[in-house]
């Protein structure tokens, strides 16, 4: 599929070229060098276009190859920093936007999805490929919109949503007919008889098939003859068929391997050793996992792997190998957990740095707590002797200052242990909530992964119950336990504060809250261009979190307004809706609201918050937080 993907975005190259500049050379055709590096020399197409963007007179008389390349970058950095991958995006988009140049502003959405889809990220995939979609609607570019659609439908079937990748794959196809790229339209017709075979509709499916092998013949493509026979191997399974199914799988391996695409030749070993498996031809079956494992190694994908220790795993077992198949079945968890392994890699590495400067900082307040200690004590004793020669009078005064001295520190103290507590009290909460959200994703999550896929591989194995109404509504169901545990992880600890700051994660939550409650949320955002400290954007997430919340729950609102604007050196949220409102006195104190706690949070980061509601007047909240 990511073969595909590059394909359909015409980002193919063709040979290498030495890691030098001349000096005569335009930035026209140092980009061109880039291009032709892209596919056989990364290191080279890194090094010219990372020359292009650092040209300042082409930034100015020709920025739209400036952007093209920090576009190129992000995918080649993408790999192995996605942080950074985005950031060459974000500037992308920027001079886009600057030159008003909408189809150059969808490629780059489209971009910035297929990096996520490639992570896992799908939910943030699926949302920048319907931004690009919006853009390429808006110039009738039918090939942008035929690549967001079919990768969208691609996405779903991977997520085994397969009624919404039927749904996108239509979409794809009708606008490969408008565009009328015979490639095009033999790629997704395949992908329609998948998708045909998954939703129980065999005619329709047999149908695109046999249009794909046609149209791939007509054009002799080997990449289209691959697919088509692909499909032509679900539509016979999907009949039971298995002879005739490795008869379709041989030859999709046969066009496959003549095109050299390494990851889509490696999913073809994938689909042979299932059906030799199936077949008990163990042997066939070892050696195609043996191959696939070679193509996986080189396209470095995680999926992949995955996939081959699930069949490595089904292997080992039927030929009565427990070792090896418990092995196998380690590896393929290791790999299913490998993106969240990252995450939680990346949490333990902040945590400690917090730690460390936590550290620093306990050190430093000692040292300054001794010097002011000794300023005090020698104040003391020159006072003394002041007091001495001046009498009763200056003893008088002096224990008069002194008392008073002691008794501000004794408050200040107070204060200081009052507002150490509540700090300690609201750490804990967000480690326990972290802590929550790891046990549910990685124990609880794992977990029933592992039992949905014993449940799929039975109903595989056990012809008697595959329409069985029964068994499959368990299925339904665990998959949406599954589903259920995912989005209370998120809620507890959000992935998306972490990798994309407050605003991106602010917006995600305003959608999800108008989807659980019958309510419009108008999100607005200022000078939030860079971003907060992670102390401030945790924080000022969950103010919002919990304000709409308590919306949801008790204000009865159907419009809702969010703003959030960061001025010079203060942050400011504002929350307003149409609901019933409340008397402020007595509702601010009441147990389950979390107001009170909220007010805490806030003053102890030396801000404040007003509240203006009164029953039946709807509520305005406004917070103000010194950065």
């Amino acid at each position: 599929m990511i073969k595909r993907i590059t394909y359909f975005l015409g980002l193919l190259a063709f040979w290498a070229q030495p890691f030098s500049v001349r000096a005569t050379e335009d930035i026209t055709t140092i980009y061109e060098k880039a291009q032709k590096s892209d596919k056989d020399n990364p290191d080279s197409a890194l090094f010219y276009y990372s020359y292009v963007v650092r040209n300042e007179e082409a930034a100015k008389k020709q920025p739209e190859i400036i952007g093209k390349s920090y576009r190129r970058l992000a995918l080649i950095t993408s790999q192995t920093d996605i942080d950074k991958a985005m950031a060459y995006c974000k500037n992308a988009t920027a001079i886009f936007q600057q030159l008003n140049n909408i189809k150059e502003q969808g490629i780059t959405y489209n971009t910035i999805a297929n990096i996520y889809q490639r992570k896992g990220y799908f939910d943030l995939s699926i949302q920048h490929y319907l931004k690009a979609a919006a853009l390429f609607e808006q110039i009738n570019f039918y090939k942008g919109l035929t690549i967001c659609f079919s990768n969208i439908a691609s996405i779903y079937n991977n997520t085994e949503q397969y009624q919404k990748n039927l749904v996108y794959n239509k979409l794809a196809y009708q606008t490969s007919l408008k565009e009328k790229d015979s490639f095009s339209i033999g790629m997704i017709a395949h992908d329609l008889s998948v998708a045909f075979v998954n939703n129980k509709m065999p005619d329709s499916a047999k149908t695109l098939a046999a249009e794909a092998l046609g149209i791939g013949k007509a054009i002799d493509d080997d990449f289209v003859q691959a697919y088509a026979c692909k499909a032509f191997t679900e539509y016979y399974l999907a009949d039971n068929k298995p002879t005739e199914a490795q008869r379709s799988a041989a030859a999709y391996l046969s066009y496959i391997l003549k095109t050299g695409a390494e990851y889509d030749i490696c999913l073809a070993y994938i689909k042979n050793a299932a059906i030799h498996l199936k077949l008990r031809r163990l042997p066939d079956a070892n050696t195609a996992i043996d191959k696939g494992m070679v193509y996986a190694q080189k396209s470095n994908s995680f999926q992949l792997y995955k996939n081959l220790y699930a069949l490595k795993k089904e292997y080992y077992a039927l030929t009565g190998d427990y070792k090896n198949a418990y092995l196998a079945a380690q590896l393929f968890q290791q790999y299913n957990d490998s993106v969240f392994s990252e995450k939680r890699n990346n949490t333990l590495n902040e945590l400690e740095t917090k730690y460390q400067t936590a550290k620093k900082e306990t050190q430093i307040a000692q040292q300054q707590v001794k010097i002011r200690q000794a300023k005090t004590r020698l104040i003391i004793t020159i006072f003394l002797l002041a007091v001495l020669l001046a009498g009763a009078v200056m003893v008088y005064i002096f224990f008069r200052q002194r008392q008073v001295l002691l008794q501000n520190k004794i408050v200040t103290i107070e204060q200081q242990k009052k507002l150490e507590l509540t700090q300690a009290i609201m750490d804990g909460e967000e480690q326990e909530r972290m802590r929550l959200a790891k046990e549910l994703h990685d124990g609880i999550g794992g977990l029933m992964s592992m039992i949905k896929l014993q449940f799929t591989n039975f109903k595989k194995s056990r012809k008697e119950i595959q329409n069985d109404h029964e068994y499959n509504a368990a299925l339904d169901l665990l998959n949406t336990a599954s589903q259920d545990i995912r989005k209370i992880s998120h809620a507890l600890m959000p992935s998306a504060l972490e990798r994309l700051g407050l605003v991106e994660a602010l917006e995600q939550f305003c959608r999800q809250a108008e989807n659980s409650g019958n309510l419009k949320i108008d999100f607005q955002h200022y000078g939030l261009e860079e971003r907060l400290p992670a102390k401030m954007e945790l924080l000022a997430y969950r103010i919002i979190q919990e304000l709409l919340n308590n919306i949801l729950k008790y204000a009865a609102a159907k419009e809702v307004l969010v703003q959030v604007s960061r001025h010079e050196q203060r942050l400011s949220l504002a929350v307003e809706d149409d609901g019933k409102g409340f008397d402020v006195e007595t509702i601010i104190n009441m147990e389950g609201i979390g107001l009170h706690s909220m007010q805490q949070r806030i003053e102890l980061m030396g801000g404040k918050m007003d509240i203006d509601s009164a029953a039946g007047k709807g509520t305005s909240i406004n917070v103000e937080i010194p950065l």
